[in-house]
């Protein structure tokens, strides 16, 4: 009973420090967030959503409606162990070899990448899954969600305090219970190297940062989420995978607090409100420079009156949604991927003379030459957007959906016809994919230090707190280093406590 007690004083101490960590971060999470919105009115007003009819959208909407099919492919990396896998991959010396291999491991469903932590355990309910991970020995902590966010989140706090935490992590993207979903999320990060690499794992700093330039990771999404599940695992965070999780059953006396790492998609949080259900705010107006990427700014100059952007955030839940004038910032785009580097010139030269309206945005990636890519991001009217959801359900080649949808080019912008039969024609090697529309609607927590869950304290990390802008990159990369700034922030408390006890 006294150990507990102490346990609980600690656990206190630490939540107080992060309320006032999430209480103190709040105006910079919000100029980080105010980013994207003010470049959407800037360069995206064109294609921003008009129709108030779309106002009251639910961002726990979005899900695939089809999952890729794989074939598991046996070969010797899947009798490795994650440290065994991780070592496998810092030995090879060739830098294309080690990207194909990365690669090779997510497609060929690697065990370490999509089993969990208790697939042998006949009752591995969750109930048995928290017997078998927390004590009243330390900190004891639950993720849900395995996404980026979530796994940084877990390597980092589990290789900066060790053995004095034990972290769960929670997901459902999951067919079969004990098995999740394989990372699919192939975007190119422009995340910079310093930020991933302070407190990470000593033995995947070279893996994660060798592919990269210009102090850039570059990777796409899925290999670093791979590279943090391994690592993870190598450290001793525990998974659980479930395709039917009841969150309800997340009752052990021994959880410290919770995190969301889940994008908001977990409705069962409630988080007191603090702020006004609508808020003005003013963004002074300022030049944005992304002629790199073929865009040009169209609005807010310095020299325009209002001298200043005007945006309304109203609450919505546990969020507040950004309104400019009467509209909420909603648009549609899709990603065309796998754009080999050496046509890239060509496609930015192609696109300038359409881009009178932003239609499209191009990216050369951030990997090294003989592995880099570029990608091209179009806006989409609702329409289209409509239509081409109803026909991407995963990346495909882009020749293959073009011959599957023949009558495709008809519905959709003249401008967005020319650009992929251009492509069509410069992708001799079929490379090129393209990827499921999404829509950015952003949102803002700005009660996220105040959140209740079961009973316990949880707190939104990722896009749970508040979603960037892939075009402007505020997104990720901020995400990271508050989670690290927040980890440098608990690791201290912590060590103060077992100072004074």
């Amino acid at each position: 009973m006294g150990q507990r007690l102490t346990n609980l004083k600690k656990d206190l101490s630490i939540i107080f420090s992060i309320e006032e960590f999430y209480k103190n971060s709040k105006s910079i999470i919000l100029s980080k967030a105010v980013q994207g919105w003010f470049f959407t009115n800037s360069f995206d007003n064109y294609f921003m959503e008009k129709k108030s009819s779309r106002s009251d959208i639910n961002i726990r909407k979005f899900t695939l409606k089809k999952d890729i099919v794989h074939i598991p492919i046996v070969n010797k990396e899947h009798s490795f162990n994650a440290r065994q896998t991780i070592d496998y991959l810092n030995i090879e010396g060739n830098i294309v070899e080690k990207f194909n291999k990365l690669k090779g491991l997510i497609k060929s469903n690697n065990l370490n990448l999509i089993n969990d932590s208790f697939g042998h355990d006949i009752d591995n309910d969750i109930f048995n899954v928290q017997q078998n991970t927390f004590n009243d020995q330390g900190l004891n902590i639950v993720i849900i969600g395995a996404g980026v966010s979530g796994l940084f989140l877990a390597n980092i706090i589990k290789n900066t305090l060790g053995r004095e935490v034990n972290v769960l992590i929670l997901d459902n993207r999951s067919n079969k219970k004990n098995t999740r979903k394989p990372f699919n999320r192939e975007w190119l990060t422009h995340i910079p190297s310093h930020i991933v690499q302070k407190y990470t794992s000593p033995n995947i700093k070279k893996l994660v940062e060798c592919f990269g330039t210009n102090g850039l990771i570059g990777v796409p999404i899925n290999i670093l989420e791979s590279i943090l599940m391994l690592s993870c695992k190598d450290q001793g965070v525990k998974f659980y995978f479930s395709p039917k999780l009841d969150y309800s059953k997340l009752n052990s006396k021994f959880i410290s607090f919770f995190f969301d790492a889940t994008g908001g998609r977990l409705i069962d949080c409630e988080y007191f409100p603090t702020n006004p259900t609508e808020i003005d705010i003013q963004v002074p107006n300022t030049v944005m420079d992304f002629k790199y990427t073929g865009l040009n700014q169209l609005h807010n100059f310095p020299t325009s009156k209002p001298y200043h952007l005007n945006i309304k955030l109203k609450a919505s839940g546990a969020y507040h949604f950004p309104y400019i004038g009467n509209s909420k910032i909603y648009t549609h785009m899709f990603k065309v991927i796998g754009i080999p580097e050496n046509l890239m010139k060509e496609v930015l030269d192609f696109i300038k003379p359409l881009n009178t309206i932003n239609l499209f945005y191009a990216w050369n990636g951030a990997l090294k030459d003989e592995i880099n890519e570029g990608l091209v991001l179009i806006n989409l009217t609702n329409k289209e957007n409509d239509l081409l959801n109803s026909l991407i359900y995963n990346s495909m080649n882009l020749k293959t959906f073009l011959k599957t949808n023949v009558d495709i080019l008809s519905s959709l912008d003249r401008n967005i016809i020319s650009f992929i039969q251009m492509l069509t024609t410069l992708d001799i090697n079929s490379l090129i994919r393209v990827e499921k529309p999404f829509s950015y609607l952003p949102y803002i927590n700005l009660n996220a230090g105040l959140g209740h869950f079961n009973g316990k304290r949880i707190f939104p990390i990722g896009d749970s707190l508040f979603c960037g802008h892939p075009k402007v990159g505020n997104g990720l990369a901020n995400h990271l280093k508050f989670i690290n700034d927040l980890i440098e922030k608990i690791a201290t408390v912590h060590n103060e406590n077992n100072v004074k006890s």
